[in-house]
């Protein structure tokens, strides 16, 4: 089948006919010479028609197009199986399924060569990626040894059909033993074996090696626990992890929760039965913990080899455990709703600091009938740095309560009271010994009965813009994202409570645009206090100044706790995992902030990979906002590594921090040996309409033959088109003759004395 079609300049008929009928108009202006016969006018006439038909021709581009049928070869792809599980040794007669894998593809190798000219052979062997092998010989280039570390069949199918888009499938052959084992695979089998599906591509089967029933297989696995663990000194740990058991039924399974410190010394913290009724069956464990040393740790589950265990690789799974000393504590005791939002947005503040414990106390006003609330032996036995009173009323907690706060902040604790409806003098605390512990003088007329119609003339109404009186480590806010000055982007306060005054040896922080004190500091004793009188911070969050607002408290709480030198200095490391494999891909960031959380600026950074012989290898890292950013890959030698960071600023050292990680072998492919030729037939059954089906090694022969006498349609429609003068060769022919033509035309003219 041909047909001719035009291509015009331009897309524009229109466009050639103007100038076309430019060049022929052109004609009706002819030289005025005498003598010039009507012969020797129409050759002249005829030349220029002829020249301007090529140019015709050339803006108008017709094009042939021609449709024939061509044999295109076929092609057989060909997959092995090269990962470590192919050396376990159950194909019979104790060979391992390598070797017998091997045998096969020799005894195929002049099948596969004399299969025809239209029918091609593409041989890759396989484990976590697939790899063409070089198959124009006839011989199949084995490796020494299989020594893939995971194997992932989908991914390697998918790959091997993309690098042959566009050519004619005969079939897939894939040799293994059936067994996914990968961490993440790229591509799903299933999904592979339907897109070939879809391609109308068959895929055959071959399985290597025996699946082992679980009831006579007995292993014994740690599969989860997370990587890392902070807590501080004398405070509860919970260690949550799942041990599979197969083949094990009713028989007693220990396993340890072990504790290593930084010299190497192991301790069994406790031991727990991990036993089962069942044949195959995953089960929870956990265990308790309480350190009582700061420090850097390694915490191990691990259950001790099992008799009759075919691999004992995966019977232990390791993690940090980082002990922090001098965390502080704090103690919030609360008597509003508890969805109250001042004090949800200071336990988020508590909760994303590292070095800060918050023991939250709800005393609900609704239930009176219990008050007042003796917490005298709690602050006995807890060793709080920082005392909260948000809205609460003063007759919720026993004087001797009251009394014993006092004396923790006499010692050197510090206290801060929030403002509130029954805070303050509201709350009836004028009368309490905290009147000498606050840093402000109280009303003793005012008192808001619980459950009664609020006062107003006990709190001033919003909005209230906040206002530093003074420099001080309290009003050092900083800027936002945008270099603005903190407070002139956080939104007003709703409100706060009235004071008399600030007490002599007060001093006022923030007031308000009126004048009204909002923060007051003081002291007492050996220790320091904050009466902070309105509760309406949290706006500061929903108005996306997140870190303004956590700034704010944690700065607070540090002054309380005196730890505002603002000299002290903050390097971290953070890394998303603790735990890897041989070879995979590690990212970190690493900073330095100051003590008030702010990040340090001009910081430069030198960072070291330690490895477990004490190497240290310099590591390239990219500047991020405020951080450096570094990526490498996992050695392949097992054992503990360290990220080691300094920063420094101006040339003066600022401080060290360290990211600790480890490698280990969790070697998936002989973890559990068992084969899956299952898994492997139903990949084939997907593509059993176009032929797709499990066959044994014995029967590949049969197969190839079927293939060979029956290939694929390899005849398709190609077409094929020309256009003036598109081709190097028509468009120097269109060239030559234009020119011929003009310089024909010149040469007779000059002939004819007509120039």
């Amino acid at each position: 089948m041909s047909y001719w079609y035009l291509q015009p300049l331009g897309e524009s008929y229109f466009l050639v006919g103007i100038l076309v009928f430019a060049l022929v108009a052109l004609l009706g202006i002819r030289p005025q010479f005498q003598g010039l016969t009507t012969k020797r006018h129409w050759a002249l006439t005829g030349i220029r028609f002829a020249i301007i038909f090529l140019i015709a021709l050339t803006l108008l581009r017709p094009t042939w197009v021609r449709s024939v049928k061509e044999t295109q070869a076929s092609l057989l792809i060909l997959l092995f199986d090269s990962s470590r599980s192919m050396t376990v040794p159950d194909a019979g007669d104790g060979t391992t399924r390598w070797e017998a894998q091997k045998q096969t593809l020799k005894s195929l190798e002049p099948q596969l060569s004399g299969l025809g000219e239209n029918l091609e052979v593409a041989v890759y062997q396989f484990d976590e990626e697939a790899k063409r092998l070089d198959f124009t010989n006839g011989r199949f280039p084995f490796p020494d040894q299989p020594d893939g570390r995971f194997t992932d069949i989908g991914s390697s199918l998918a790959t091997v059909m993309q690098q042959n888009i566009g050519k004619k499938i005969a079939g897939v052959l894939l040799l293994s033993d059936g067994a996914q084992r990968v961490y993440t695979p790229q591509v799903e089998m299933q999904q592979a074996a339907r897109d070939l599906a879809r391609l109308e591509t068959p895929l055959h089967t071959v399985p290597y090696g025996k699946a082992i029933d679980p009831a006579q297989a007995r292993d014994v696995a740690v599969e989860t626990l997370s990587d890392h663990y902070t807590v501080f000194v004398k405070n509860e740990l919970t260690v949550k992890t799942s041990i599979r058991v197969q083949g094990m039924a009713n028989l007693p399974i220990p396993v340890q929760l072990v504790l290593e410190d930084a010299k190497g010394q192991k301790t069994i913290v406790e031991t727990k039965d991990a036993s089962t009724p069942n044949v195959q069956e995953v089960v929870d464990v956990s265990f308790q913990f309480v350190p009582q040393t700061a420090g850097q740790y390694k915490l191990s589950v691990v259950v001790p080899d099992q008799d009759g265990e075919l691999v004992t690789k995966n019977n232990s799974l390791s993690a940090y455990l980082n002990v922090l000393d001098g965390g502080l504590k704090i103690l919030y005791l609360e008597g509003r709703t508890v969805d109250r939002p001042e004090q949800m947005g200071i336990r988020r503040v508590v909760a994303s600091s590292a070095d800060m414990e918050l023991d939250f106390r709800w005393i609900d006003r609704r239930r009176r009938d219990a008050w007042p609330i003796d917490l005298t032996e709690d602050l006995q036995a807890e060793k709080y740095d920082v005392f909260i009173i948000g809205d609460l009323d003063s007759s919720a907690l026993t004087e001797g309560t009251l009394d014993a706060i006092a004396k923790e902040v006499e010692d050197g604790k510090g206290l801060i009271m929030l403002g509130g409806f029954n805070s303050f003098g509201a709350g009836g605390y004028q009368t309490t010994i905290l009147q000498k512990v606050l840093p402000v003088e109280m009303s003793r007329f005012d008192r808001q009965d619980l459950g009664a119609e609020i006062r107003t003339d006990m709190h001033i109404q919003g909005p209230l813009q906040i206002v530093a009186s003074q420099n001080h480590f309290l009003s050092s806010l900083g800027t936002d994202a945008d270099s603005s000055p903190a407070l002139d982007v956080v939104p007003s306060l709703k409100g706060a409570n009235k004071i008399v005054r600030p007490k002599p040896r007060g001093m006022i922080i923030f007031e308000s645009q009126n004048d009204d004190p909002l923060l007051v500091a003081g002291e007492y004793g050996l220790g320091r206090t904050l009466a902070f009188l309105a509760d309406s911070t949290w706006q500061w969050g929903f108005a996306g100044k997140e870190a303004i607002h956590k700034r704010f408290w944690r700065q607070i709480i540090l002054w309380l706790a005196k730890k505002d030198g603002l000299e002290t200095r903050d390097v971290w490391v953070q890394l998303g995992q603790r735990r890897f494999v041989p070879g995979a891909p590690i990212r970190f960031t690493a900073g330095a902030n100051s003590q008030s959380g702010d990040p340090l600026r001009n910081v430069t950074f030198e960072t070291f990979l330690i490895g477990p012989d004490g190497s240290r290898t310099p590591l390239r890292t990219l500047p991020g906002e405020n951080v450096i950013e570094g990526s490498f890959d996992a050695g392949e030698t097992t054992g503990d590594y360290t990220i080691e960071v300094t920063a420094s600023q101006e040339g003066t050292t600022v401080g060290t921090g360290q990211g600790r990680f480890f490698v280990f072998d969790q070697d998936l492919e002989l973890a559990d040996p068992s084969a899956r030729p299952s898994q492997l037939s139903a990949l084939s059954a997907i593509t059993q309409e176009y032929g797709g089906r499990t066959w044994t090694p014995e029967e590949l022969p049969q197969l190839l033959d079927e293939i060979k006498n029956r290939p694929p349609e390899t005849e398709i429609e190609v077409q094929t088109k020309w256009t003036w003068p598109e081709s190097n060769r028509d468009s120097w022919i269109n060239l030559i003759l234009i020119v011929g033509l003009l310089g024909w035309e010149w040469y007779l003219r000059k002939r004819w004395s007509m120039v």
